[in-house]
């Protein structure tokens, strides 16, 4: 038989007939006329070519072959509509497969332990989790939610300033042993010192370090001899005394607090990196992307990270506010 799609229509009918033994309280459930349950049923006999309900003045049974009909369609009947509650739980609730992409200093640094805590919080929802240091197209590679340090220049993209995190020049015990402890920004300059420079961190297209105390302004074009692509690269050549790192505070902070890195020119304001969460533009927000999102500001919150620029960042290039 061709699939007419009113037979799904007609089957519920028929089944809610079967279960109330009777055409006027079936109208009462379903909403529909006596008589509209009546033709209903009658079109769905037609269409099977076999006779349902036993009519007669006195009320109507079921037949044998109704009987069987309703005992094959009445399971697929409480699957459909348990798909359904399902549906409209998902519409509700924050279940499924969150797609999210991140830097690895990001990632290592701010994803990962909250994380833990968000799926403990939303056990339903599963993450995926890739690590791209530069922006990916999300129309050939699509995810939810995309979350990196500096400026990231996606097209299609709306994104949410996060938090400001301080920059922080530091190198390792062993190197501050060989090669002294600068003093002021000019000595970075020079050997002995070597600088770390990451060019995510900085910009590729201005490749320096800007000081400032109080109304004086150093701009350092450090000795260099390795050059990083990303801020963990350089996380890891200054914890192996290879030279003098500027990084986010939040990646080396612990490192800070175990004597692995040691600050240098604490006087010296080195600067801000920004952390940003991006979604595709129009792309509609599903309760798990909504509950993410939500729960990145409250752990932003907790970690006592300065957010000063509330305002939604457009897809447009966005200053680099160390360099500036």
């Amino acid at each position: 038989m061709r699939f007419d799609g009113r037979l799904i229509s007609g089957v519920g009918i028929f089944a809610s007939v079967v279960e109330t033994g009777s055409f006027v309280r079936t109208s009462e459930v379903v909403g529909l006329t006596t008589s509209g349950v009546s033709r209903a049923i009658g079109r769905l006999e037609e269409r099977l070519g076999v006779r349902l309900f036993h009519r007669s003045p006195r009320g109507i049974t079921v037949t044998e072959d109704g009987r069987r009909f309703y005992d094959q369609a009445l399971p697929l009947i409480e699957r459909l509509a348990q798909s359904a509650d399902e549906m409209r739980a998902c519409g509700q609730d924050a279940v499924g497969t969150l797609r999210v992409h991140a830097d690895s200093a990001s990632s290592s640094h701010f994803l990962i332990p909250a994380l833990r805590d968000f799926m403990e919080a939303y056990p339903r929802v599963d993450v995926q989790l890739e690590v791209r240091e530069r922006p990916s197209d999300l129309t050939s590679d699509p995810c939810d939610l995309a979350v990196h340090l500096g400026d990231a220049e996606w097209a299609g993209l709306v994104g949410e300033h996060l938090f400001d995190s301080p920059m922080i020049v530091c190198a390792s015990p062993s190197y501050a042993d060989d090669r002294g402890t600068p003093t002021t920004p000019q000595e970075l300059s020079a050997p002995p010192h070597m600088c770390l420079v990451d060019l995510k961190g900085v910009g590729r297209r201005n490749p320096h370090w800007v000081f400032r105390l109080d109304y004086e302004k150093v701009v350092v074009e450090g000795e260099r001899r390795l050059t990083c692509s990303t801020p963990m690269t350089a996380f890891a050549a200054a914890l192996g005394g290879m030279g003098i790192a500027r990084l986010p505070k939040f990646l080396v902070e612990e490192s800070l607090a175990t004597g692995r890195l040691v600050r240098f020119l604490d006087g010296w304001h080195a600067g801000l990196t920004s952390a940003s969460i991006y979604r595709p533009m129009g792309a509609a927000l599903t309760p798990r992307t909504r509950a993410f999102a939500d729960f990145l500001r409250m752990r932003v919150r907790e970690m006592g990270h300065s957010n000063h620029r509330t305002r939604a960042i457009t897809p447009a290039v966005i200053a680099d506010p160390v360099a500036a």
